[in-house]
């Protein structure tokens, strides 16, 4: 994947299912911890890429879907690598989150993207 990238190629990471204790970082989603998938977050800081938010948007209920660009998100950088990942991991979940509630009935609802807690949280599900 790094690879790709330093060849100036593309890569395309889903970014809003639960992610397993160890692979993911605990970031607000609506407003709940949610485990995600620190990965993005990894890859765009080692390689200093930019990443820009693609969401594809059905319209209505015709076969016609609108594919949204969003602003290239540069990734923020302190001194501590560890809180950079769940920093802009944060920042990647929020313009998602942003789009879920702009198209709520476009997002897998069933998916039990909360299931992975915080240690001593109660279970949601």
């Amino acid at each position: 994947m790094l690879a790709a990238l330093h060849e100036r190629g593309l890569l395309v990471l889903p970014f809003d299912q639960n992610s397993t204790r160890g692979l993911g970082v605990f970031v607000d989603f609506f407003r709940i911890p949610a485990s995600t998938n620190a990965g993005l977050a990894r890859i765009a800081l080692k390689a200093d890429a930019p990443v820009v938010p693609v969401f594809i948007v059905r319209e209505g209920r015709t076969a016609r879907h609108r594919v949204h660009v969003l602003p290239i998100m540069q990734v923020e950088r302190t001194d501590d690598p560890r809180s950079d990942v769940v920093h802009n991991t944060q920042r990647f979940s929020a313009v998602f989150e942003e789009m879920v509630r702009r198209y709520p009935e476009q997002w897998l609802w069933v998916h039990k993207r909360w299931k992975t807690r915080p240690l001593g949280a109660p279970r949601l599900y």
